[in-house]
């Protein structure tokens, strides 16, 4: 079983869920989670916990591979809890997957961390700080109030869009340098799921600028990416 956790506004989520053999993925959103998900989780036997994912009784170790594409819960998704308790619940929920997550001994598009269900959970100069350490080699940022300000002058600049899955980059024709970097991010971060994007101030330099750690579903390219990565064909 494939567990796809998103929320309900991410059409493209239910897409992949569609991409598997019926009955082998099922999707986890905050606004179905009543009814999606139901656990009996034992601490002492943790893989023998049991299960409910759409209907359909199995036990945790049954679960082969999960893509999370949320870092968070929003309590506006738990619409059917009263109102007063929805931030309580969400704060509960969201430390029940986390820890569900955390146990669970599967391929994962992202594990989770303590601060995000999914992603490095890494303010932005931290990951630049561990980038540098990897030698990939950084475009300029500058920050105003810890937030990224607008560049000046960044016309005749070329971008370079590149995502790492499993190992393998999805784009086309991506540089060489480039996909070295790539993997290179993913083993530092311990993340199956990475996209950066790099400036190219000419033909042959490129400088890491952005790098997302929550996976993007959005693209059918992605999409069958993750399929191959969970091992099994669309």
């Amino acid at each position: 079983m494939i567990l796809v956790i998103s929320n309900v506004a991410n059409d493209a989520a239910a897409a992949l869920v569609g991409m598997f053999p019926p009955g082998a993925a099922s999707l986890v959103t905050a606004s179905n989670f009543s009814e999606s998900f139901r656990a009996a989780i034992s601490v002492g036997d943790f893989s023998r916990s049991r299960i409910t994912l759409g209907g359909a009784e199995i036990e945790a170790g049954e679960i082969t591979g999960v893509v999370t594409t949320v870092s968070h819960l929003l309590p506006q998704e738990f619409y059917y809890i009263e109102p007063a308790d929805r931030d309580y619940v969400c704060a509960e929920v969201s430390a029940l997957l986390t820890y569900f997550l955390s146990e669970l001994r599967c391929p994962k598009l992202n594990p989770p961390t303590a601060r995000r269900l999914s992603g490095i959970g890494m303010h932005r100069i931290e990951w630049l700080k561990a980038a540098r350490g990897c030698g990939i080699p950084l475009w300029p940022v500058r920050l105003r109030n810890a937030v990224p300000a607008a560049e000046a002058g960044s016309r005749g600049l070329g971008y370079l869009r590149s995502t790492i899955i499993g190992g393998s980059i999805v784009e086309e024709r991506t540089p060489d340098a480039v996909a070295a970097h790539m993997r290179a991010l993913s083993r530092a971060f311990s993340m199956p799921y990475l996209s950066g994007l790099f400036v190219s101030p000419d033909a042959t330099d490129h400088f890491l600028a952005d790098l997302a750690s929550v996976p993007d579903v959005s693209t059918p390219e992605n999409r069958e990416a993750m399929v191959r990565y969970l091992g099994t064909d669309a």
